[in-house]
């Protein structure tokens, strides 16, 4: 039994391609409205939310702006330590907590 190849996609994230095709679908009131909702939740429009779904690309939720700040915070304060444990001027026992801070971090992300 010979198993057919798909078709090359075209490379994810090119939204320079010329997209001149439709697709109509029947959907009820409650699948579009969710379908929608999902969208909005991942930033995008709604065409390009059912395209990534569609061809199986990845698709994300939006990080919300608090969020954003509190990340972008704690890299920081996470370059300081990484270069003061670099430069030798943290004990061995910061070092260690610095590991189960970044451990927990990293838990927590996923």
């Amino acid at each position: 039994m010979e198993v057919e190849a798909l078709p090359e996609l075209a490379p994810e994230g090119n939204d320079q391609s010329q997209k001149d095709q439709h697709i109509n679908i029947r959907i009820s009131s409650t699948d579009k409205k969710l379908v929608e909702e999902k969208a909005a939740e991942a930033g995008l429009r709604t065409g390009e939310y059912m395209r990534r779904a569609a061809l199986g690309r990845k698709i994300t939720g939006k990080i919300p702006p608090d969020f954003r700040r509190l990340l972008a915070a704690t890299g920081s304060n996470l370059n300081q330590l990484t270069r003061l444990a670099n430069a030798g001027k943290l004990s061995g026992a910061s070092t260690q907590t610095l590991n189960e801070l970044l451990a927990r971090l990293l838990e927590t992300l996923r």
